[in-house]
């Protein structure tokens, strides 16, 4: 009796961690361009996470009016596989930037943003005071700035922090197509994470 008493409290443990509002599955294959086809074989969507130079300009072709909705902008602990990305310890907090780019009233991609190291040191610091301008109006204005190649991954959109309060119950569980790369300015990274939502990929493709 004792050992199944253990058993359930564990199990009500686990319950417990997994519907809290901070516990998200993680994303667990991200893939290198060269395997860009097993995320998906549609060629706008490829052709969205492949574009090269600033998303933002790219998205502005559509609309103009492009906005910038903050859900989250904190120190905190980044997902497990981007720590391991960024060579972080396991309880080591960054600075993560969670944002909505709307065009046409929809919401057409989630970005987050995670900077390790985060204090006066390091020459991303001045992102803190970004608001709602886009990061790309950053990265793309210094030349100095390095980027690694993108690695891709196709997940439901739930494991996203702070996304699924701001969309349907219905599109929770439909499927996000995300790539991800690290930015370096004197040696300091910044990872960035770039979710292509359905409003997005449902009927637009890329402007040329």
């Amino acid at each position: 009796m004792q050992a199944t008493d253990r058993l359930s409290k564990i199990k009500q443990l686990i319950k417990k961690k997994t519907q809290s509002p901070h516990t998200h599955a993680q994303p667990i294959f991200w893939k290198p361009a060269k395997l860009i086809q097993r995320i998906s074989p549609k060629k706008h969507i490829q052709q969205w996470l492949s574009t090269q130079g600033s998303l933002t300009a790219q998205l502005r072709l559509l609309d103009p009016n492009l906005e910038v909705f903050v859900l989250s902008e904190q120190l905190e602990r980044p997902l497990a596989n981007e720590g391991q990305s960024l060579n972080m310890q396991p309880n080591e907090l960054a600075w993560i930037r969670c944002v909505l780019l709307r065009g046409g009233g929809e919401n057409w991609v989630y970005a987050r943003t995670v900077i390790p190291n985060f204090s006066d040191n390091n020459p991303w610091f001045s992102l803190q005071t970004l608001g709602n301008k886009p990061l790309g109006e950053v990265l793309f204005q210094d030349s100095t700035i390095q980027r690694t190649p993108f690695t891709f991954s196709r997940q439901a959109l739930n494991i996203w922090p702070y996304l699924t309060s701001h969309i349907s119950a219905n599109s929770r569980q439909k499927i996000g197509y995300a790539r991800r790369s690290i930015f370096s300015q004197q040696k300091y990274p910044l990872l960035l994470t770039e979710v292509f939502l359905p409003c997005l990929l449902k009927g637009v493709t890329q402007k040329t």
